[in-house]
């Protein structure tokens, strides 16, 4: 009895040792309650269904109907049976935000230059075939498609907008009618129209990818922006943290070397190793798993490597705030989920709240994953991205600077 009463008291002290550590640590407490919500808020706000706008493109060529019968068109006058418009109406109560184009041909310019997430074309014969039982396959539905989760949601919409067609159709007929004179709808006159819509479904086209594509693939560009981001971010910060906790750090200020210049050393000797790392992660995608590249590996491994640049200066600039390792892992949910969330990756930018997309766009993994979506889905050459690549080089230099000017303040 008297050792096991030892035993829990020595149990007992190790506990109390461990609580009091992280009584003296308010930083952790406070992410052991905030990073939960602060994670589980935005993968909840992914998970939901939304409600906001998305731009796509519309072609409205419908003509009509040319006849409803001599009796009814003589009525009817220079009024005419449309049903583009009711498209147009469910689509817009979905929060598909139409953009009108005049030909086919100009969508697809836009579709394949990514102004656009999709695009709906309604022909000239669209209401005559709607009231011939023709259904709704003369219609065509036309997703960009190298951002899958965009075209899903807008697959989605477009559904939800269709099932209410019948109805809203047979409203508009009613609605026409109605404006006759007494009797006439009641079936005062011999053939009077009846509307059926039977359930024939539109085509859909994809401008880049499709159903063979793979999820994979689809998937691909994501995945290997988070894993080399993620492995290479969490390399640097505790490589670097060691470097400090061992003195190297104090042995360089007191040398002739600039802060600036540590910090590039740091990064260049750390990025050799992070490029390497990303190169494996980009082979083994595309020679293990069989990820299909519509355009230069070259051009995806530049992008990659500029995203590992990234990832070691802001490993270094946050390590800074770390003491032990532990605390460096504490900074996943702070600067690795939400590159996750809100980069486009779980989620399109174009769909979410605009605060968070506001937010997505300080993300340096938002732009990776668009250059990258653009190399190995759209097959874009280098030269396309430059854009998202002179962004990724920006963030070097911000972070390198940040770095630098908190060496002298956190080496102690």
């Amino acid at each position: 009895m008297t050792a096991m009463r030892s035993s829990l008291g020595r149990i007992g002290a190790i506990a109390v040792r461990i609580i009091s550590q992280f009584r003296r640590d308010p930083r952790t407490i406070a992410l052991i309650i905030m990073g939960p919500i602060l994670v589980m808020s935005l993968l909840g706000y992914v998970i939901t269904e939304k409600s906001t706008t998305v731009s796509i493109g519309v072609v409205d060529l419908d003509q009509g109907v040319p006849s409803l019968g001599p009796a009814l068109d003589q009525l009817l006058g220079s009024k005419r049976l449309t049903f583009g418009p009711v498209v147009e109406r469910l689509l817009g109560e979905k929060g598909l935000k139409l953009e009108p184009f005049a030909d086919k041909e100009t969508l697809l310019a836009w579709l394949e230059e990514g102004r656009l997430g999709g695009g709906v074309v309604i022909p000239a014969d669209f209401s005559t075939g709607i009231m011939a039982g023709k259904g709704l396959s003369s219609m065509t539905l036309v997703v960009e498609g190298s951002d899958a989760m965009l075209s899903g949601d807008i697959a989605r919409r477009f559904g939800q907008a269709l099932q209410a067609f019948p109805q809203a159709a047979a409203d508009e007929l009613k609605s026409l009618l109605l404006g006759l004179p007494a009797g006439v709808a009641g079936g005062g006159i011999v053939g009077l129209p009846v509307l059926a819509v039977p359930p024939g479904q539109p085509k859909v086209e994809y401008v880049y990818g499709g159903p063979e594509l793979g999820t994979l693939s689809y998937f691909a560009p994501g995945y290997v922006a988070f894993f080399a981001f993620f492995f290479t971010f969490l390399l640097t910060s505790v490589s670097f943290l060691r470097e400090r906790s061992s003195g190297t750090m104090e042995r360089l200020l007191a040398s002739p070397v600039k802060r600036s210049e540590i910090v590039i050393g740091y990064l260049l000797g750390f990025g050799l190793f992070a490029i390497l790392q990303s190169l494996v992660i980009l082979l083994f995608a595309v020679y293990a798993l069989g990820v299909k590249i519509a355009g230069s590996l070259v051009a995806a491994f530049i992008v990659e490597s500029a995203l590992v640049g990234v990832a070691v200066v802001m490993g270094i600039f946050f390590s800074f705030y770390a003491r032990t390792e532990f605390q460096v892992i504490q900074f996943i949910p702070l600067v690795i989920i939400p590159q996750i969330v809100l980069s486009g990756f779980m989620t399109p930018l174009e769909t979410m709240w605009a605060p968070l997309r506001w937010l997505g766009m300080a993300m340096p993994m938002t732009y990776a994953n668009n250059a990258l979506r653009a190399v190995i889905i759209r097959g874009w050459s280098l030269g396309s991205v430059l854009g998202e690549l002179a962004i990724l080089v920006g963030f070097v230099l911000l972070f390198t600077v940040l770095a630098s000017r908190l060496i002298k303040r956190r080496v102690a």
